[in-house]
């Protein structure tokens, strides 16, 4: 067992610190031919300025170990002899793993099964700081029977003809950045959704042509910040795009999505917002709840939204006369009093449902009682920056909550 960190050694004799925090390599082994038994163990500390390392003897030497902050992967091992304190600062996985195996050797269990070091000088692979940033730009360069360093913050790989994420990727549980932009990926793995790090996703110039609702869930769906999917081949965005509340910069230029989602309000966060290039027709009305800095929807047909012919058009009604449903009542209450019960509060399927709303131009929430229906909107006014390549006034749909809505927003 041995592990990369940084060490301060403390000298509790001389009444010091002792040596500065270095990068060291820390590691719980026994010399060759010896007893598998405790009294055979030692701690062996080696740094770059001491590769041979230091030995503790483990049996009867160690007068305690502190881990209160273990959760940040820190933690103190205190010796008797040389009265020396290890200040350890590790990753938090591989501290937790490096005290299990030290656990179990001060209980003397299974010490024959266990995997020790040998007690060998290190490395000097072993002594360097772990790497955090790996760029990939030749196929011949990525690997194929190795795993990427565990450390890794920052993962670009590109014009790699990679077709797919690998688990390999997604197990990076470091993972920040991850840019696989210039490759002929057509998916994307469920599993994504469990990225518990991931702000940043750039894949863009690839072959995807749909996304499954489930990606945009999960862990991801709570840390993503920046999302390009340029210069695909996408019809369609997953609904559960609306889950990444707290993006800020989405990129789907160069598609061909004839839609925005009608719930693209509910990305709060959002401030840069690039759709030009694809086959868009209308916007979604509700991006005038947003407050964008900026907006490129350059290079889209849209409907003129002077046009009133064209703008009386109703692609769906569904009638406010009828009595709405109890639980559309309930859903409704909810929302309107400030209410967010989840799926620990309420059945899972009645969370899913109140969570569905989508906002009407007056603000009211909408459910099932709704009506569809094109209306002018003056982009000028959803956005500081605009690139576009019509007028001003573009067709858009809206979801109205009311007749007095629609006699409002639908002028005939």
């Amino acid at each position: 067992m041995r592990i990369n960190c940084e060490v301060q050694v403390s000298h509790r004799s001389a009444g010091s610190v002792g040596k500065k925090c270095c990068r060291s390599s820390l590691g719980i082994g026994r010399l060759p031919d010896s007893k598998a038994e405790v009294s055979s163990l030692f701690i062996h500390l080696c740094t770059v300025q001491n590769k041979q390392g230091t030995k503790y003897k483990v049996a009867g030497n160690i007068e305690g170990v502190f881990t209160k902050f273990v959760s940040e992967g820190k933690f103190t091992i205190r010796f008797k002899e040389p009265p020396h304190d290890l200040c350890v600062k590790a990753d938090v996985v591989l501290a937790k793993s490096f005290l299990s195996t030290l656990k179990m050797a001060l209980q003397n269990k299974d010490i024959n099964k266990m995997h020790l070091s040998n007690l060998a000088p290190a490395k000097q692979s072993q002594l360097e700081k772990p790497k955090t940033k790996l760029v990939i730009l030749n196929k011949k360069d990525y690997p194929i029977t190795t795993t990427f360093p565990y450390s890794l913050e920052n993962l670009h790989v590109n014009n790699v003809e990679l077709n797919r994420v690998e688990n390999r990727i997604i197990g990076l549980k470091r993972l920040k950045s991850l840019d696989l932009s210039h490759n002929v990926i057509r998916t994307l793995p469920v599993a994504m959704n469990r990225m518990q790090c991931l702000t940043e996703l750039h894949l863009s110039h690839n072959s995807l042509k749909e996304i499954d609702h489930r990606v945009f869930t999960g862990k991801l769906s709570r840390t993503l910040r920046r999302l390009d999917l340029s210069n695909n081949e996408l019809e369609l965005l997953p609904v559960t795009l609306k889950f990444l509340e707290g993006l800020v910069n989405l990129n789907v230029s160069s598609n061909k999505l004839r839609y925005l989602p009608l719930s693209l309000d509910r990305l709060q966060a959002l401030k840069f917002l690039s759709a030009s290039h694809n086959k868009l027709e209308v916007l979604p009305a509700t991006l005038v709840h947003l407050q964008l800095e900026e907006m490129d929807i350059f290079g889209n047909s849209f409907i003129d939204g002077d046009n009133r012919d064209r703008l009386n058009l109703v692609p769906v009604s569904k009638s406010h006369g009828s009595f709405p449903r109890l639980k559309e009542i309930a859903a409704l209450s909810c929302m309107r009093n400030g209410l967010r019960p989840t799926a620990a509060d309420i059945p899972s399927t009645l969370a899913d449902y109140l969570y569905s709303w989508l906002k009407c131009l007056c603000g009211g929430f909408c459910y099932e009682s709704h009506t569809l229906a094109y209306v002018s909107l003056d982009v000028r006014k959803i956005a500081h920056s605009i690139s576009v390549s019509v007028s001003n006034h573009v067709a858009a749909m809206a979801t109205l909550c009311s007749k007095r809505c629609c006699d409002r927003y639908c002028k005939r």
